[in-house]
């Protein structure tokens, strides 16, 4: 539980008072107003958190230092950070239509890294809304975030067919002079707001027209790049359908794509969904079937070796921090053993952390680091085998569940464990064949395996589609060539990698796409390129990506005149700078 003292919180009239752990935590919409009120009387910037899965940056006031995810805790300063615990209310306002009106801190599920440790999954909207027989259409991978913190951000599951979009009914935000705007779906405007990154105010409520309850049955195939039932690089061909079909044709679905060389497979999962049968007993999928916890502690102790060996003072730090969790990745030492000269190495290292403490067994990996470096490219592949091998004699995985907790098909994911940042670009579904290709071309032509490696990462890269929808700052906003829906591209990042992915692994992506006259658009909670003020290329690019930006611009300085929510960050994101000083004359 954090140290919260429940009384210090902004009442109406009063000047905010944060409780100890920095945070402002008001109860009710009044309580909101005031401090949007105190915060634009005072100048200061107010921004809410959700679930932090959004980088840091694009949550705070302010970050230190290179935006994460993940991150729990606000940044010092006089500042107002607002995370909305005491506001989870639940209301049915029409059964026969099944809308609902819910406070904007309610959480899809529950919160496992909840630093108040009070958004259980019967608090959720997810589970309350299945106990009266309803669900929403679709959900996100996961579903920790609150309900406006995933609708703020734009996030989406992957369907063509299904959105939670389609749930949104109604909106209650309150604007930067503290006035609160009540809209629906039927106002042009609505678009503006779902999302908009926090720029035209707080989100104080949410309004829901819900779908009945209902079941999904699907399956999980691992296999290789020739044997995924989906043509995943071509246009279709020996009965399998091309990428673009396929994620037009199916339900809901998504793909995993393990580029890494010599080790090349995909994860294909799918469902459709089914009626509730009577006397259901769900068969849930298994994210890591068999072992999962213990495989997410070997990915996670061998990801942070490899991503840190040149810094093994760093591995070090970290391995001592997350050991207690660590601990069960002892039982993969044998496994590790039969993987080669790397994997003897890392074994051994986990005989002696387990011996001796890992403050004396980095001396294992400290004299064998400069092979150990050059052997990565080929030991990677059979650590990929290791512990994401191919369908066996029994076949894909096949799952029933219930849509609402089945569709999250990460949630089981340890996000402590496996601290994951992501860049996601938003693509023209009509493109989806050709930027296939160019990332093949892109990670095949390294004649280096180390130059290989880098373009490919060590993690997965994931596929997956979304609705074309008429808000206005979507990533799927439906204009132009985006009208038939997008194409998604998330390549994993480790967060304990010792790189800045900013500038190595996403710039490298970035740069592809753009350089080879791709047009995407990119998830706002996840990572960005980086903009420094007055330089436009950047800004420029996405501006020509959204026809409805300038009208944005326009009502978010309408909504906001004293920048009560626009951060130094979103500055930069959308070139909102003060004019340039004059070049001094020659």
């Amino acid at each position: 539980m954090c140290p919260l003292d429940r009384s210090a919180h902004a009442g109406v009239g009063s000047d905010p008072v944060a409780a100890a752990d920095g945070f402002e935590h008001p109860a009710s919409e009044e309580e909101l107003v005031a401090l949007v009120k105190s915060a634009y009387r005072k100048g200061r910037r107010l921004r809410v958190r959700g679930a932090a899965h959004s980088v840091s940056h694009a949550i705070y006031t302010s970050a230190q230092g290179r935006g994460r995810v993940s991150v729990q805790t606000p940044p010092p300063g006089d500042d107002i950070n607002v995370m909305l615990d005491r506001y989870r209310a639940f209301d049915v306002k029409d059964e026969s239509r099944k809308l609902v009106e819910v406070q904007a801190g309610i959480h899809l599920g529950a919160d496992p890294s909840d630093p108040a440790a009070t958004a259980t999954l019967k608090s959720s909207l997810l589970y309350q809304l299945a106990q009266k027989r309803w669900s929403l259409s679709n959900t996100g991978g996961i579903i920790h975030q609150t309900v406006s913190g995933f609708t703020s951000t734009g996030s989406s599951g992957g369907s063509l067919q299904h959105t939670s979009n389609s749930n949104l009914h109604g909106v209650r935000i309150i604007d930067g002079q503290g006035e609160v705007h009540e809209l629906t779906r039927d106002d042009d405007v609505f678009h503006s707001s779902l999302p908009s990154a926090g720029l035209l105010g707080v989100i104080s409520t949410v309004t829901l027209e819900c779908d009945d309850l209902f079941a999904i049955e699907g399956s999980e195939r691992v296999t290789t790049i020739e044997d995924c039932p989906v043509d995943v690089l071509g246009s279709g061909r020996g009965g399998r359908p091309s990428l673009e079909q396929y994620l037009r044709d199916t339900p809901f679905t998504r793909l995993e794509w393990w580029p890494q060389r010599g080790s090349e497979r995909m994860v294909t999962w799918e469902a459709r969904r089914i009626p509730v049968p009577a006397d259901f007993k769900p068969d849930p999928y298994e994210r890591f079937a068999g072992s999962p916890e213990a495989a997410q502690q070997m990915i996670s102790l061998l990801f942070t070796i490899l991503g840190n060996l040149g810094d093994l003072g760093r591995a070090k730090r970290l391995l001592e921090a997350n050991w207690e969790q660590l601990e069960g990745a002892l039982r993969a030492e044998p496994v590790l053993r039969d993987l080669g000269f790397a994997g003897g190495i890392l074994a051994e290292f986990l005989s002696r952390a387990a011996d001796v403490g890992v403050d004396v067994a980095i001396d294992v990996l400290s004299l064998a680091q400069k092979p150990l470096r050059k052997a990565v490219p080929d030991f990677l592949p059979k650590l990929i085998d290791a512990f994401i091998p191919l369908d066996g004699k029994h076949g894909p995985q096949r799952f029933t569940d219930y849509g609402w907790s089945g569709l999250p098909m990460d949630n089981s994911a340890n996000d402590e464990l496996l601290t994951t940042e992501f860049t996601e670009p938003w693509i023209p579904l009509g493109r989806t064949q050709e930027v296939m290709q160019l990332l093949d071309r892109y990670f095949t032509e390294p004649k280096d395996g180390h130059e290989a490696l880098r373009r490919t990462g060590t993690y997965a890269w994931e596929l997956y589609s979304a609705m074309p929808t008429p808000a206005w700052m979507s990533a799927a906003h439906g204009s132009g060539e985006y009208a038939d829906g997008v194409f998604r591209v998330d390549p994993y990042w480790f967060a304990d990698n010792a790189a800045d992915p900013t500038t190595t692994f996403y710039a490298r992506l970035w740069k592809l796409l753009r350089d080879n006259d791709i047009p995407f658009r990119l998830h706002w909670g996840k990572f960005h390129p980086p903009v420094e003020p007055y330089d436009r290329t950047w800004v420029d690019f996405f501006r020509a990506q959204y026809p409805r930006w300038d009208d944005f611009l326009r009502l978010r300085a309408e909504r906001d005149p004293n920048n009560v929510f626009l951060t130094d960050y979103w500055r930069d994101r959308f070139g909102l700078w003060a004019e340039p000083p004059p070049s001094p004359r020659q």
